[in-house]
């Protein structure tokens, strides 16, 4: 693997590949032994099957200021191998200890080459640009597009002559390319708030040891953004009595500290079963045992807390001669108590999770269910300009009014209606709101000054699970303009119809990372997510709908708009 230098040309960085492992792990092994103290148990270090791993190279004598911050990029890229110790090869005594190479992950754009420039004798500035950024406990963060960021190295000589960092920037410097080869995407799961489903916060980790990185973050705590909508079973104080989790034979141990042991017999239920879902995530791990003082913590883990409720398999889509249907992946089928909707003009049905009523928008500003051959329409909320209503968990649908006061409306057919505080949405225009199948996370699309943006916010609810307000936000799709629709493909992807590189097409955002780009379609005007991406279907102006086919899209039935699964 070569790694572009700023002046366009390449200094390595070896990529090893699997036959070369093994020398790595030597490298890794040998830097690690213990020479005294107690015998303790070693760290998790399997190694996930097609994995690249890269390696670094120690200073070569004589080499120049820029050589020596260009050598110490590449070992402190390859420094989940080897605990950073090639790396530190490159600092000065003064800087080996305080430096902090886990405090900030920056990843640079690979297609803009680095700028590196020497404004005087031993002070080097690497300037990148910046793709996203991880922070210490795993949590990334995308860029705004062409942002920048300038490093400085200052160098001193040792009493050989060498050049070696004497002052640098926590952290370390990675490309896209390093980056999602070294790299995990996984999720920490914590409670929602009501008790009744694990809600992931996603991080990012480095392949190696990823257990013990992802046991660490979850002792840690939640995102601050999440807080308000989930709780974690373990009690505060508790740690890893041994810093490391192995894991051996697909079985992960976590060993804690006697904390834990103060959590209740239901918490202790909740707890096992963060700590078994998050920990099982991982390729290598199948099922995670909890220790203390090296005897298993009594328990029972809970097994009903929902993670990927399910919106059903079929979109259910209005037609052209005005009735529900559904596509049964050949053809589109009126329901079986479909009643000709024509004289109500409805807009955006809303399907529920359970067996609620399916509810739409008439004239875009009432909320009503949808009438059948043995049911009349129930009028839920009036307003002005409605959003187009969306399920949650429960049987309560979120709506409210596009041009927004600072409030959200949720409805429960023969409940009522609830305000819900959004005080960071008055005086915007909303274009759409779709809430998590978990109930914790709210998407809404927002359009200030002519420019819109996705933002996912916390939403807080009451401990049965009714919703109350909404907590702080988060802004995964940087560089999406023209935002007009989104949906929940799972727990922790949505699905943006927006405007990127001058085209409109549907983009795959991850909560806490990277964006795909999904082939367009042109004259997409409405989206619809069942479970997973392969589940997605689209609708255009002149009433075609698609579904995906191999990486692409493929029209399956024509005479339908408004697509939607439950949710």
């Amino acid at each position: 693997m070569r790694q572009a230098r700023g002046t366009g040309e390449y200094w390595p960085v070896r990529a090893v590949a699997a036959a070369a492992i093994a020398a790595l792990l030597v490298l890794s092994g040998c830097a690690r032994v213990p020479t005294s103290g107690p015998v303790e148990e070693g760290v998790e270090a399997g190694i996930d099957e097609g994995v690249g791993y890269v390696a670094g190279e120690a200073p070569n004598p004589g080499d120049p200021p820029a050589s020596i911050v260009r050598g110490f990029h590449s070992a402190a890229v390859a420094g989940s191998s080897d605990d950073y110790v090639q790396a530190r090869e490159y600092l000065t005594d003064a800087a080996k200890g305080p430096w902090a190479p886990a405090a900030q992950v920056l990843i640079y754009d690979g297609s803009a080459p680095l700028r590196f420039a020497e404004p005087e004798e031993g002070v080097i500035e690497v300037t990148a640009t910046v793709a996203a950024t991880v922070d210490a406990v795993g949590v990334y963060t995308p860029a705004s597009p062409g942002a920048t960021s300038t490093l400085t190295y200052e160098l001193e000589q040792d009493e050989d002559g060498e050049w070696r960092i004497d002052t640098l920037p926590d952290g370390i410097l990675i490309s896209e390319v390093n980056f999602s080869t070294l790299y995990r995407q996984t999720a920490l799961y914590f409670v929602s708030s009501d008790q009744t489903a694990l809600v992931p916060d996603v991080r990012w980790f480095p392949q190696r040891n990823a257990a013990t990185y992802v046991m660490r973050s979850l002792l840690a705590g939640v995102s601050e953004w999440l807080s308000p909508a989930v709780v974690s079973a373990i009690p505060a104080g508790t740690a890893l009595s041994i810093d490391s989790v192995t894991v051996s034979g697909g079985v992960a141990t976590v060993p804690l500290t006697a904390e834990v042991r103060s959590a209740g017999t239901d918490d202790r239920g909740l707890l096992l079963a963060q700590i078994s879902r998050t920990l099982t995530a991982l390729p290598q791990v199948q099922s995670a045992t909890v220790t203390v003082d090296g005897v298993p913590l009594d328990g029972q883990e809970r097994t009903d807390l929902v993670v990927n409720r399910p919106a059903g398999r079929a979109p259910l889509v209005l037609t052209d001669e005005d009735v529900l249907a559904t596509f049964n992946g050949s053809e589109l089928v009126p329901a079986s108590d479909a009643v000709d909707l024509g004289q109500l003009a409805l807009t955006d049905p809303a399907v529920p999770y359970d067996d609620g009523p399916v509810v739409a928008l008439a004239s875009g500003s009432v909320l009503l269910t949808v009438p059948s051959a043995d049911r009349g329409a129930e009028q839920l909320y009036t307003g002005r300009e409605l959003l187009a209503p969306s399920y949650g968990p429960g049987g309560w649908i979120w709506t409210g009014e596009q041009d927004n006061p600072g409030e959200l409306v949720v409805v429960r057919p023969g409940g009522g209606s609830l305000t819900v505080t959004a005080a960071t949405l008055e005086d915007q225009h909303v274009r759409a709101l779709r809430v998590s199948r978990d109930g914790a996370r709210l998407a809404v699309v927002v359009e200030d000054e002519g420019a819109s943006q996705l933002l996912v916010f916390s939403v807080v609810r009451s401990a049965d699970g009714v919703p109350e307000g909404l907590g702080a936000s988060l802004a995964p799709a940087r560089g999406i303009e023209e935002i007009t629709d989104v949906v929940w493909v799972d727990p922790v992807t949505v699905a943006v119809l927006g405007t990127s590189r001058e085209t409109e097409t549907v983009h795959l955002v991850t909560l806490g990372g990277p964006l795909t780009r999904l082939p367009s379609v042109a004259g997409t005007v409405r989206i619809a997510a069942g479970s997973g991406e392969r589940e997605l279907f689209l609708t255009t102006e002149d009433g075609m709908l698609y579904g995906r086919s191999g990486n692409g899209w493929a029209q399956v039935a024509s005479g339908a708009h408004d697509p939607t699964f439950a949710g």
